[in-house]
């Protein structure tokens, strides 16, 4: 996510709206006082459950009223009010849009929404609260609702990005992100499992469709694209992992290998390119072009991959290790004053420690740990999600890191998520 910058002209909230000085944000953020055990290790500010379930009654009850903005910013095109997070991706800490922000009326739908839906999913699965699978079926319909026209070339796929409740703009100018439309078509199969609603399987498959016949001859697709023209407006993403486990999964399920080799070539492009190179990068909506980016999110879920799909002789395991071992010189850093945590930034282009990306790291070293038997991975995964606990504001709110202005859904959503793989640990 990029730092805060003049706001153009095209991305008004309300003609009418007064503009409203930013708030300052490090007042509405507390930093509580050190817990740790007679060892000397950090110990959680309150449980992990406790975290996850304030963390989701923030989200689920009453939300609208900390929501500050315009209440005509939360109507849909059939003039039914939305929730915040479906046209807003970050406001400020008090609920208000930032007044000159050039992402102050934007969401990112695919990947954010992706995310969202999952964290519902399996917090009503973690909880009972069946609120929460109803939100996660609101959001998903909306979003299959607000897809590209199968009829073009890249149809049935989300929109990477809104901007003023519009379909692209912002980066993306006229396009969408591919690789994002894979990561919210895996959140529609689990969304099917929990329900056993056909129609977002059927979405999945759609996107599928849309991708077998859009992937290159390498295997890849463009990072960001032209739905209609096929132009492509940015060339290079790392990020197929997604697509790779769409085309297993949807296989799997309907029990053929429609899309194996789909499957195998973008796993071997994947294999032989950033696997080998490190060249994670292409990932975030809101970033622009640049060789030197380097990004962990795709990164950490192909190490999810490699560790699932490991055997005695393909040499996974190794690749694993290899790759958290750049992961960690890359983005890794000792957090002073919570002690012996580390926390993961999220890319060098917004090179900020975050409670989402450390988090994902963390469960990620859960996973490796279990593989390779390292207690010491173990240790360390769970002393970050003990600092991760003090993000959680009195208020409910998790914030995206104590050194980030900006409130973000993801992150306070990814936090949840990704929290939920340490409960009965702590």
């Amino acid at each position: 996510m990029a730092a805060v910058v003049t706001l153009s002209s095209h991305s008004v909230i309300s003609a009418a709206e007064p503009a409203a000085p930013p708030i300052d944000w490090k007042k509405m953020m507390t930093i509580a006082e050190v817990k740790r055990d007679k060892d000397g290790n950090l110990l959680p500010l309150q449980s992990y459950d406790e975290t996850i379930r304030r963390g989701m009654s923030f989200l689920l009850d009453d939300h609208l009223q900390w929501f500050k903005g315009p209440a005509e910013s939360l109507l849909d095109e059939k003039g039914q009010t939305q929730m915040p997070w479906v046209f807003y991706s970050n406001l400020q800490q008090n609920g208000a849009p930032f007044p000159n922000s050039v992402d102050r009326f934007v969401s990112y739908p695919a990947f954010h929404h992706a995310l969202m839906i999952r964290t519902l999913i399996d917090y009503g699965r973690h909880t009972g609260d069946k609120r929460s699978l109803a939100e996660a079926v609101k959001l998903a319909d909306w979003e299959i609702a607000h897809s590209t026209p199968a009829v073009l070339p890249y149809g049935s796929l989300p929109w990477s990005t809104y901007e003023a409740k519009k379909p692209g703009g912002f980066r993306d100018k006229t396009g969408l992100m591919p690789d994002k439309a894979a990561i919210m078509a895996l959140s529609y199969i689990q969304l099917h499992e929990a329900t056993g609603e056909m129609r977002f399987l059927n979405a999945a498959e759609a996107i599928a469709k849309t991708l077998a016949a859009r992937q290159r001859e390498n295997g890849t697709w463009p990072f960001r694209v032209d739905p209609k023209t096929e132009q492509v407006i940015e060339e290079y993403t790392s990020s197929v992992i997604y697509a790779i486990r769409l085309f297993e999964s949807l296989d799997k399920i309907n029990g053929n290998d429609r899309y194996r080799a789909n499957r195998d070539k973008t796993w071997n492009w994947l294999i032989n390119g950033p696997i080998k190179t490190k060249e994670f990068r292409g990932f975030y909506e809101d970033i622009v072009p640049s060789k030197d980016g380097r990004t962990n999110y795709d990164c950490l879920d192909t190490i999810r991959y490699l560790l699932a799909n490991r055997t005695d002789t393909n040499g996974y395991l190794e690749m694993a290790k290899d790759l958290n071992a750049w992961v960690e010189e890359i983005f890794l850093d000792k957090i002073k004053g919570f002690e012996p945590a580390e926390g993961i930034r999220e890319q060098l282009q917004c090179n900020v420690v975050m409670g989402i990306h450390s988090l994902n790291w963390a469960s990620m070293l859960l996973e490796l740990a279990e593989a390779t038997g390292d207690e010491k991975l173990k240790k360390r995964a769970e002393q970050t999600a003990n600092y991760i606990t003090y993000y959680l504001q009195p208020d409910n709110r998790i914030v995206v890191g104590f050194q980030y202005n900006q409130w973000w859904y993801s992150c306070h959503a990814g936090v949840v998520l990704y929290l939920l793989d340490f409960v009965g640990k702590d």
